[in-house]
């Protein structure tokens, strides 16, 4: 691969059994406007349904798409393999069922590469399940969903944290410098596989005050659309009542500076 065709960005998505989700992704991803090369990596986990077989028809026009079979399932083991095969210096992770715009890329390029010391960041997200009235406002495009209210405070949240220095990035999009990225040890799997990414995002925080420099950000310019699917109460309340009961378990997990090297 010549210097000229090497991609700028990689994007790792984790799939099991996601053929419904999939193909919207895919073609957000190929509808993207930058004047730079990228490549996908879809790492899957031995679907059993149709996800693979529609990858490979994506694959066929997308040069720059691949598909791998991952060893070992588990979402945090899919991701860290994905970084193995990544070609880029800049790591996208995105959800099989998040959607992001046309000229996404471009501005999460053009942010790393005027800021250097930036380690990792999330755009906001907007939750969706295909129902939504889209409308301008002035020069102002919006777009509402069932899940406005759970949305705008979502977006106060992750606001509010960002801005007292205590910034939680978000798995279904998260930007990393691939350097950084094995600093922190990589992806590690908390007790029931529940809230990986918050357990990145500590280990984000603990590199940066270890080598007292770097930024982690939420980004409030830029968001996603993801699938409401899994946003359940229960599920919410069972991943923050399981990160209160074992917090020394993740912060042993955050500060654990390992990673297995994948063939």
């Amino acid at each position: 691969m010549s210097q000229r065709d090497h991609p700028k960005i990689s994007i790792v998505i984790p799939t099991f059994n996601e053929e419904f989700y999939i193909k919207d992704t895919l073609n957000a991803i190929k509808n993207q406007k930058c004047k730079f090369n990228y490549e996908v990596m879809i790492i899957d986990g031995k679907s059993s349904d149709n996800t693979v077989s529609i990858v490979k028809e994506f694959a066929k026009r997308m040069k720059y798409l691949k598909l791998y079979i991952s060893p070992k399932m588990g979402k945090a083991f899919q991701l860290n393999y994905g970084v193995s095969k990544a070609n880029s210096e800049l790591i996208l992770f995105l959800d099989a069922d998040t959607l992001i715009k046309p000229f996404f890329l471009q501005r999460i390029y053009k942010k790393f590469k005027k800021d250097k010391n930036l380690f990792a960041c999330s755009a906001r997200f907007k939750y969706y399940d295909e129902k939504a009235i889209n409308f301008k406002l002035g020069s102002l495009r919006f777009t509402l969903t069932p899940y406005f209210f759970i949305n705008l405070a979502s977006h106060i949240y992750y606001f509010f944290k960002n801005l007292f220095g205590y910034p939680e990035l978000t798995g279904m999009n998260l930007i990393v410098r691939k350097e950084i990225f094995y600093k922190t040890g990589g992806f590690k799997n908390p007790p029931n596989s529940l809230g990986i990414d918050k357990v990145f995002t500590d280990s984000l925080l603990y590199l940066k005050r270890k080598l007292k420099r770097g930024k982690i950000k939420t980004l409030t310019f830029l968001s996603v659309l993801t699938s409401g699917r899994h946003l359940t109460f229960n599920r919410s309340m069972q991943r923050l009542t399981q990160y209160f009961k074992k917090k020394d378990l993740y912060y042993e997990l955050a500060t654990k500076n390992s990673i297995k090297n994948f063939k």
